[in-house]
């Protein structure tokens, strides 16, 4: 016996308040998470040593302490090398109570033991990627050499190289757990009951879905794979040993969690596909299982070292969560309802497709909302300012990613609201919706493998420009050039510099005449008057015509440089306005003792506070306001058009 209509009705409704009510509390949540959370420093850099940067010491010690901000450290690789060019560095040892502290012993060096000595050092930190940057310091009273400070800067320039594997990994990871998290929920929700209320059976369904939920297991099968060989790679060469150390620390760890996730839906779908489980149970493990690799991708993710773990990892599986609901939905749409569609008589065609559209959009439009919410979310975390956007390769793909996006929602709208009215008039193509369906889903599968990439390379806010050399030009009969590294000038006098207190500091003088340089006819002195402390010292020649010298300025403060010397027979003075910046102010030439340019957050907690993130902090709350309105609305025009 047929159930009523009204009881019927009352259980769809039912069914979409629920659907209504957890995508408005993901949002809520996810909100709520994006706008209180405090973001604090994301991977391992280097934030002091001992010996510090630049310090000069009496005798070589027995070690090297490097002390990490950010997460702990999970290997690391440190070798010291003297001024002979010797390796007398030991293994380095990881601190088992404090894992941001790593130790390195040095070995007696042969013969004379004074000099510069170069630390470089490469670790790999608990959200799997890798941080690196050198420093140096010196034994004796030697000067230190020009040459080899000058290439030690240069070492530490901003390495934002893609990782083409891990990248290629971590995309697909993405393509097929969106897949995974989405396929279940659309079917369950849009499909099912529309396919019902043509008269079709479920077992079409079942078919075509298994499909693509089986090839996107084993596509995520072969991603996580892929992706933990090539994290295992970061502790040694391949090997058993390789990967059992890996598997030890909490990265492996996170790892396997994948992997048994994954093969678990794996087997599940492979029952299903036998006809050994039921309907409900490989349709609900499925998306169980799912949960669970995204739950373990989320937590050693860039947001959840970037912020408190367990809020960063929220969000970030928010924003797969949506990005699930949306693009999952999508693959369904795409590769289920077409040839559902051919099957199914030609007279009922435009009212199941119709019906199915209506369904998902609701689910679309939640997913839509949660995931531009988290997603800006992020973006106020991870990007520090505007030009952050297009100066650095996460900026870029960020850039491009949104972009991509706007293309998306707006072939999503046109599927909405053009095709769909006009397939209710039963005078649409289906071949249109098909069309335009599966040019959605290629955009947003290049958006996920974009994803990829940002989760595989430096957020923008831990990238810096590198060290910066500024030169200072002063006219005469014969001119005079400053070139100082590293340095900037002072946005508020333009003639002034900007140095960081107690780093080495290479100043370069050259005479100038008719476009080459001229020697001096006496000597070359560099005199500095500061905050309670002065020196003279005298600058040597270099091969290319210029004086140098490696001068840290020991407080921090205003000082005045006066160089003196004779060119071409001229007696020639020159002063130059010089600002030390102490560590912890407000300047972003360098926050640390160490020399960790690539990976340091210069700014991080300033640009939490900046217009710009404040921006994009209010657009998330506006977006997930306006989300989960539109949502209301949505659920309310299905409820209206059944009725």
């Amino acid at each position: 016996m047929a159930r009523p209509e009204s009881t019927d009705r009352r259980r769809l409704s039912t069914h979409r308040a629920g659907a209504v009510r957890a995508v408005a509390v993901l949002v809520a949540v996810s909100l709520l998470i994006g706008t209180f959370a405090t973001p604090v420093a994301a991977h391992a850099y280097l934030s002091e040593s001992d010996p510090a940067n630049g310090e000069q010491v009496e005798t070589l010690p027995d070690d090297v302490t490097l002390s990490f901000s950010g997460d702990g450290v999970q290997n690391a690789e440190i070798a010291v090398v003297g001024p002979d060019g010797e390796d007398v560095s030991g293994d380095a040892e990881i601190d088992p109570d404090d894992t941001q502290i790593v130790r390195v012993p040095l070995e007696d060096a042969a013969g004379d033991t004074e000099g510069m000595y170069t630390v470089e050092w490469e670790v790999l930190a608990d959200d799997g990627h890798t941080t690196s940057g050198t420093f140096f310091f010196s034994v004796g009273d030697e000067p230190l050499d020009r040459d080899a400070v000058l290439e030690a800067y240069e070492d530490d320039e901003a390495d934002e190289s893609v990782p083409p594997i891990e990248t290629a990994a971590k995309g697909l990871v993405l393509v097929a757990l969106v897949g995974l998290v989405g396929g279940p929920v659309t079917a369950a929700i849009a499909v099912y009951p529309a396919a019902k209320r043509v008269g079709s059976a479920p077992g079409p369904v079942d078919r075509r879905l298994t499909r693509l939920l089986v090839g996107a297991s084993v596509l995520l099968l072969g991603s996580v794979v892929a992706l933990g060989l090539v994290q295992a790679r970061s502790v040694g060469p391949l090997s058993p040993t390789t990967l059992s150390e890996f598997v030890g620390m909490p990265l492996g760890q996170a790892w396997l969690v994948q992997l048994v996730f994954t093969g678990a839906i794996v087997a599940l779908l492979a029952a299903a596909v036998a006809g050994v489980v039921s309907h409900r149970l490989w349709l609900g493990g499925t998306l169980v299982g799912a949960i669970g690799v995204g739950g373990a991708v989320s937590w050693t993710s860039h947001s959840a070292t970037a912020i408190d773990r367990l809020q960063g990892m929220a969000v970030d599986f928010g924003h797969i969560a949506g990005a699930g609901l949306w693009v999952g939905g999508l693959l369904v749409l795409a590769l289920v309802v077409p040839p559902l569609l051919r099957e199914t008589r030609s007279e009922d065609r435009a009212a199941l497709a119709a019906a199915t559209i209506r369904r998902y959009s609701l689910l679309a439009l939640g997913g839509v909302t949660l995931a531009a919410a988290t997603g800006l979310a992020l973006s106020a975390w991870h990007v520090p300012d505007l030009e952050s956007l297009g100066a650095t390769i996460y900026g870029t793909a960020l850039s491009a990613k949104t972009l991509l996006v706007l293309l998306a929602l707006g072939l999503g709208g046109l599927t909405r609201f053009v095709l769909l009215r006009r397939l209710e008039r039963s005078d649409g193509s289906i071949v249109a919706f098909t069309r335009a369906v599966r040019l959605e889903v290629g955009v947003l599968v290049v958006v996920l493998l974009l994803s990829g990439l940002l989760t595989s390379v430096p957020t923008a806010a831990v990238v810096d420009d590198g060290v910066e050399t500024t030169t200072i030009e002063r006219e005469s009969d014969v001119d005079l050039e400053l070139t100082v590294t590293p340095a900037e000038r002072d946005d508020g006098e333009e003639d002034r510099l900007l140095v960081q207190e107690g780093e080495p500091i290479v100043f370069e003088v050259a005479f100038v005449d008719d476009g080459g340089p001229i020697e001096s006819d006496r000597t070359v002195r560099l005199s500095a008057d500061g905050p309670d402390d002065t020196f003279d010292v005298e600058l040597e020649a270099a091969e290319n015509g210029t004086y140098t010298t490696v001068q840290p300025l020991p407080a921090d403060g205003d000082w005045e440089l006066r160089i003196t010397g004779e060119p071409d027979g001229q007696y020639l003075s020159e002063w130059v306005d010089i600002h030390a910046v102490a560590d912890g102010d407000a300047h972003d030439h360098d926050e640390h003792d160490g020399h960790d340019h690539d990976h340091e957050e210069h700014g991080h907690g300033d640009a939490e506070a900046s217009a710009f993130a404040t921006l994009v902090q209010f657009g998330a709350v506006v977006i997930g306001v306006v989300g989960t309105v539109a949502v209301a609305l949505e659920a309310v025009r299905l409820r209206d058009h059944r009725e």
